[in-house]
C-alpha cells in the first residue's frame, strides 16, 4: 500500500506546488482513494500530472470535513472525473452534497463509522462543533490512520480507529491541528500517542512546526518528514 500526498503547505518535492490544504491518494487497496482535495483543484491536478498519477484511477473520495482548504478540489476533481463515490460527512451543507450529486458522482453521507471496502474504514463523524472523518486502513504492520484536520483532536480519532478495528497503530498521517497549543498540552499529545501504541508519526498540514518538532525528537526515526510529494508505504 501506498500513500502519496497531493496537496499540502508543506514543501518536499520540489517540483511540486504547494499552498494551505491537504490532499492524498491511497493506493494498493480494494479501491484506490483519494482523501481529501485540498483547496484549489486546478493545483490539485497539476500535482497529480507532475506525479503521473491520473484522476480516472480514483475509484473512492473521501471528504473529512466543511473546510475549503480540504474540500475546494473536488468540483474540479469530478469534472476531471465523476465514476467515484464520494463519502461526505453527513452534516455537510445540502447544496454542497446537491452539487456533488449533479456531476454524476455516487454520493454517500457518513454519520456512523462504516467500511469503505476491504481494510478501510471511516471512523465516522467525531466532534461536535466541527464535525469530521478520518481514514483507517488495516494494514499486516497495523492501523494506518488518516486526518484531515484532526479538529476533534488527533488522540480522539487514534482511540476511535483502535476502537473499531482493535488493531495496534502503525502510523498516523495527516493535520494534528496542534498550531498554538501549548508546549505543555503538545507533550502530553506526544506522550497519549506512545501510550496508545503510535508507532509511526507524519504530521502535516495544520499540525504545527513545535508540535513536528517535538514528535521528531521524540519519535526519532520513526518520524516521517511529511509534505507534497511524500510518498509512504505500508505493506497491506
Amino acid at each position: 500500500m501506498f500513500i502519496t500526498i497531493l496537496y499540502d503547505n508543506n514543501e518536499y518535492d520540489k517540483r511540486l506546488e504547494t499552498a494551505w490544504g491537504f490532499s492524498c491518494l491511497v493506493e494498493g487497496p480494494e479501491k484506490t482513494v483519494l482523501f481529501d482535495t485540498g483547496g484549489d483543484s486546478a493545483m490539485l491536478l497539476r500535482n497529480m500530472r507532475a506525479l503521473g498519477i491520473h484522476p480516472q484511477a480514483v475509484d473512492v473520495v473521501v471528504i473529512s470535513h466543511v473546510h475549503g482548504d480540504h474540500i475546494g478540489g473536488l468540483a474540479g476533481f469530478l469534472e476531471e472525473n465523476h465514476d467515484v463515490t464520494v463519502y461526505l460527512p453527513q452534516s455537510l451543507p445540502q447544496n454542497f452534497k446537491d452539487a456533488t450529486r449533479d456531476t454524476g458522482a455516487e454520493l454517500v453521507e457518513v454519520h456512523e463509522p462504516l467500511e469503505i471496502c476491504e481494510h478501510v474504514h471511516s471512523t465516522g463523524e467525531l466532534g461536535d462543533w466541527i464535525k469530521e472523518q478520518s481514514l483507517v486502513i488495516e494494514t499486516v504492520r497495523g492501523l494506518v490512520v488518516i486526518t484531515g484536520c484532526a479538529h476533534p483532536g488527533v488522540v480522539n480519532i487514534v482511540r476511535r480507529a483502535k476502537e473499531l478495528t482493535g488493531g495496534e497503530v502503525y502510523l498516523v498521517l495527516g493535520g494534528f491541528h496542534l498550531g498554538g497549543v501549548s508546549a505543555a498540552e503538545l507533550a502530553g499529545i506526544v506522550e497519549d500517542f506512545q501510550q496508545l501504541g503510535v508507532q509511526k508519526v507524519a504530521p502535516c498540514h495544520c499540525s504545527g512546526d513545535v508540535a513536528r518538532r517535538l514528535f521528531e525528537e521524540t519519535y526519532g526515526e520513526d518520524f516521517i518528514p511529511a509534505g507534497v510529494g511524500s510518498r509512504l508505504e505500508a505493506q497491506d
